[in-house]
């Protein structure tokens, strides 16, 4: 009788120390990905804090428009220009009608309001242009 106790509590030790390892082994994994989680968000918030930080606006005259390269140049009040990359979803308009980048070719010369993304990559993205007659 004393061997099968004997046995039996080497056997529940076993399961012990085993069950004691498994847990110790996800204990890092659990920290891990509780300490990656908080370090994405910020990350996240601090983008779109920036993003919505990053939107400029300048006045000046529109100098060049190059519809092929998607270029327009605007000279700014200190005589500066200042280059703006336009896509698709740039605001255009004339005289406060709705314009295509093509018509702004014929307003060089005329007052011109961007707003605009500075982005590291792409440069200045003209969100939307502004042509006053």
């Amino acid at each position: 009788m004393k061997e099968k106790m004997f046995t039996l509590l080497a056997v529940c030790a076993l399961l012990i120390f085993g069950a004691i390892s498994a847990v110790a082994q996800d204990a890092p994994a659990a920290q891990d990905q509780s300490a990656a989680a908080p370090a994405a968000a910020p990350k996240a918030a601090k983008h779109h804090a920036m993003a919505a930080a990053a939107s400029e606006e300048l006045s000046g005259t529109l100098t060049t428009v190059d519809a092929d390269k998607k270029l327009v140049v605007v000279n700014g009040s200190n005589g500066v220009p200042y280059d703006f990359t336009v896509s698709g979803a740039t605001k255009i308009t004339v005289g406060g009608s709705k314009a295509k980048l093509a018509d702004l070719s014929g307003a060089t010369s005329k007052q011109a309001t961007v707003k605009f993304m500075a982005e590291k990559k792409r440069g200045n993205m003209a969100r939307s242009i502004e042509i006053t007659q």
